[in-house]
């Protein structure tokens, strides 16, 4: 089996074949988008379940020492719908990244198109 790996004088290696395909891109823009979206409808179901209002834990000294503080229950849960959303928001910046690179891609192919026909 030939290896298809080149190397140039200097020991670097060279790139073979390289295609993109700018529906691919789109493709994987769009998952990123449908990601996007759940994450941030889970962000935002656990923040209107600890939304305030009446606790389900109580206002005794027994449900304060569960809620309150830095790692009670209110202070993790909204840590945690935080994270999620920054996970979202992340998702996001990808779908609009992939979203102008398929564009560009695109771009140039039609550039391009008239140069090697």
């Amino acid at each position: 089996m030939a290896s298809r790996i080149r190397l140039t004088r200097e020991g670097h290696i060279m790139a073979g074949r390289l295609q993109v395909h700018p529906e691919a891109v789109r493709d994987a823009a769009g998952f990123a988008a449908d990601i996007q979206a759940r994450l941030q409808s889970m962000a935002d179901n656990a923040r209107a379940a600890v939304s305030p209002g009446a606790s389900g834990w109580g206002d005794d000294d027994f449900g304060g020492k569960f809620a309150g503080g830095a790692k009670g229950f209110s202070t993790s849960s909204e840590n945690m719908a935080t994270g999620t959303e920054n996970l979202a928001n992340s998702f996001q910046n990808l779908h609009g990244g992939l979203t102008k690179s398929a564009k560009r891609l695109e771009d140039m192919e039609h550039g391009n198109y008239g140069t090697f026909v």
